[in-house]
């Protein structure tokens, strides 16, 4: 059963919103593939809109990943630890994937700044606004790596994709 926490609504949100944007991309590359062969024509902007959003899908997929534990990882030997050592490696591994994206998402932002107001070569939009996925994916690893971190220590072990939801 699930808990009804404020990570929960996030989780449900962002989770809904990465179904909405697959959804999107799946029909529209359906309907450009049919344009495309049977009436020889096609959506401008279409190919690039797939791209941007699959660029959100995905960085918003990979931090709501990480407190299921079903981010990328090899845990051979962290399997082979037990008790404490065990918690405190599953601890230090939530935190480096925490720096590891906060870094990213210092150095993302003065990148976005430097290159953001370039407009996309068929929508014409800002590519800032694509760009932005970067600290935004970033930000919500930190805060799910944290929290992931907090799980561990709280249920005194490794997390299952049941603990945190």
């Amino acid at each position: 059963m699930r808990k009804n926490t404020i990570f929960d609504r996030i989780f449900d949100i962002l989770e809904w919103l990465i179904t909405s944007f697959l959804i999107v991309i799946f029909v529209l590359t359906i309907t450009m593939v049919v344009l495309r062969y049977i009436f020889r024509s096609s959506i401008l902007g279409g190919s690039e809109l797939i791209t941007f959003l699959f660029i959100y899908t995905t960085a918003i997929g990979a931090a709501v990943a990480i407190p299921r534990n079903r981010h990328i990882r090899i845990d051979f030997f962290i399997k082979l630890l037990n008790g404490w050592m065990r918690i405190a490696a599953e601890v230090l591994i939530y935190l480096c994937i925490a720096g590891i994206n906060a870094v990213m998402t210092l150095y993302s932002l003065d990148w976005i700044a430097k290159v953001g107001r370039d407009l996309s070569q068929s929508l014409g939009i800002p590519l800032g606004w694509v760009k932005i996925s970067v600290p935004i994916g970033c930000s919500l690893a930190v805060l799910f790596s944290l929290y992931a971190a907090f799980m561990v220590i709280r249920t005194g072990g490794p997390l299952k994709e049941e603990t945190c939801l």
